[in-house]
């Protein structure tokens, strides 16, 4: 009799398992809707230029040109200017250019790579309240693996409104409970039916990462 319970708990917890995970994989495919996801693969050509601003330091930018089409990215800073095509890569020095771009380009996609990219496990956890608005939320937390892309084993916690527009979130550098950053999202711009985040503060707001010049074709 033991066993048969146990057995019939155990089918319970798994079958609300499966059940959490596939309403994380809804309110993902939700969140990416709410910021033009179907309108994602008309996009020929992204521009931007990625700004970070620490306290009272001079404002350290990167401008983007990407053809999405042909997947072709131009580089331009102070330090570095290059082309480069992202299927083809081979030298470190342009892996670590494509690391800047995609770390860049994940700010301001990043409701989209939420359902695009592979290894990742999704997990939802309801009326949560958001770390540094204090609004109550639904959180949806972004785990990769440890295999894929530059950063593997990475996790973000997604604080979502009830429109599916992210309020604020928490980067968890190799998926350690420990916060590494955490900033609000503010300034949503619409382009070409698609909406991108454009400024994001911490909580004392002596950190601030901003997009200007964006841009879509």
């Amino acid at each position: 009799m033991k066993y048969t319970i146990a057995i019939t708990v155990h089918i319970l917890l798994c079958s609300t398992c499966l059940v959490a995970q596939q309403d994380a994989k809804v309110i993902a495919q939700k969140v990416a809707d709410a910021y033009g996801y179907k309108h994602y693969h008309k996009v020929n050509t992204l521009t931007y230029t990625f700004n970070v601003k620490r306290d009272t330091f001079a404002v350290n930018s990167r401008s983007w040109v990407w053809n999405k089409k042909d997947n072709i990215v131009t580089l331009t800073s102070p330090k570095q200017n290059i082309t480069y095509k992202r299927d083809t890569i081979q030298s470190s020095y342009v892996k670590g250019i494509d690391a800047k771009f995609i770390n860049d380009q994940y700010w301001l996609l990043f409701p989209f790579h939420v359902i695009m990219d592979a290894g990742t496990t999704l997990s939802i956890a309801a009326s949560v309240i958001a770390p540094i608005t204090k609004a109550r939320t639904s959180k949806l937390t972004v785990q990769y693996n440890n295999v894929d892309g530059y950063t593997p084993g990475d996790a973000y916690d997604v604080y979502i409104t009830d429109d599916y527009k992210i309020l604020e979130w928490a980067y968890r550098a190799k998926g350690t409970a420990t916060v590494s950053l955490a900033t609000t999202w503010n300034k949503n711009v619409k382009n070409k039916k698609i909406t991108t985040p454009t400024d994001f503060k911490n909580e004392t707001g002596n950190f601030n990462i901003y997009f200007t010049g964006v841009s879509i074709q």
